[in-house]
């Protein structure tokens, strides 16, 4: 064999599995989706809800934007509380990014309220949330969570700018149906319909909180 052609054919095998990581890291990047600018929001007088001063953008795996104008108000309110027990607050580290997302569309109700839940999954895991408690909280919410049984499609509320009416479009959103209740024996059931995915820590918290449920 030529030196020339043994010398290239050896460069391809060495390269190839360089080549073939790289892909493989831009690969499992693109499927966790990545979010565009940082939660910047001033808390408001009441201490509970704060409103964002910047925009915020989250892209699924999908492709789909997520966006949140300036203006609006969040305070966590879409994971029912008893579940905070599991991550501190909603918007602590690596949870606010997932929870300012979740948030606004809970509000406003301009997509699928399945689509809001799991995008809530999908940016926590973007953020480095663990996989399992990612879907654990999923599972919280999407039992537990605002649920609606249509989306609104004004104009003014879809397109998503420097002009967006967040007040005028989350009072004017598609009403909510009603929730389950988080009382006593449907924590209970949840907590035995998740125990065999979930860590046993948390579901050990899930536990102690239920005791203190009445």
């Amino acid at each position: 064999m030529p030196i020339l052609k043994r010398d290239f054919l050896i460069g391809i095998l060495v390269t190839a599995p360089a080549v073939t990581g790289f892909a493989a890291r831009a690969a499992a990047q693109e499927q966790q989706g990545r979010f565009i600018g940082n939660v910047v929001a001033r808390w408001n007088p009441d201490g509970r809800e704060m409103t964002l001063t910047e925009p915020f953008e989250y892209i699924d795996p999908n492709g789909l934007s997520w966006k949140v104008p300036v203006g609006t108000s969040v305070d966590g309110a879409s994971i029912p509380q008893i579940f905070w027990s599991l991550i501190g607050g909603p918007f602590d580290g690596m949870y606010r990014n997932a929870s300012v997302v979740h948030d606004f569309y809970c509000q406003v109700r301009t997509r699928p309220y399945r689509n809001v839940h799991r995008v809530f999954r999908e940016a926590m895991h973007t953020s480095g949330v663990p996989q399992s408690k990612s879907w654990l909280m999923y599972q919280a919410v999407n039992r537990f969570g605002p649920r609606w049984s249509d989306f609104k499609s004004d104009p003014k509320c879809q397109v998503i700018d420097a002009d967006y009416d967040f007040d005028a479009c989350s009072r004017n959103a598609a009403p909510p149906l009603p929730a389950a209740e988080v009382n006593r024996e449907n924590l209970d059931s949840f907590i035995d319909d998740v125990e065999g995915n979930a860590s046993p820590e948390d579901v050990m918290i899930l536990r102690r909180a239920l005791a203190e449920v009445r």
